[in-house]
């Protein structure tokens, strides 16, 4: 395997993704992100399996999804739907990049007035890398 490879069993402690699992099926948050993986077929395979084989008994959707960039997310969702919105988030080029984070707080837990205060608290940066 190659250095710039993803390699999950260095990468995500068993530990970790299976308290991830665990936070989404109990309400905690509708959505928790894992972890990312070069958007490689096998990868991603791999990925998808890991976290099927940990959310065996969780009321969870594990997921995989591809992103614009070449990388792919991974985690866990408490309904399809927020992995189909998730997926359209991280794959549109229409949504404008600050809703696109107040989206991406409020399907990882966050309430209006914690994002709010981030927005509130940013740095002023307007630009990508």
């Amino acid at each position: 395997m190659e250095n710039d490879e993803w390699c999950m069993e260095n990468e995500w402690s068993e530990s970790c993704v299976s308290e991830s699992a665990y936070l989404v099926a109990r309400g905690v948050r509708p959505m928790s992100i894992v972890g990312y993986v070069k958007a490689d077929k096998q990868l991603m395979l791999q990925a998808a399996s890991r976290l099927e084989i940990v959310s065996i008994g969780e009321a969870v959707v594990p997921f995989v999804i591809r992103r614009n960039d070449g990388g792919a997310v991974c985690g866990f969702a408490a309904a399809s739907w927020v992995v189909d919105l998730y997926s359209w988030l991280v794959r549109s080029n229409d949504v404008p990049e600050d809703h696109a984070h107040r989206i991406s707080g409020l399907l990882l837990g966050y309430d209006a007035k914690a994002i709010r205060d981030h927005d509130e608290r940013g740095c002023g940066r307007r630009f990508t890398s």
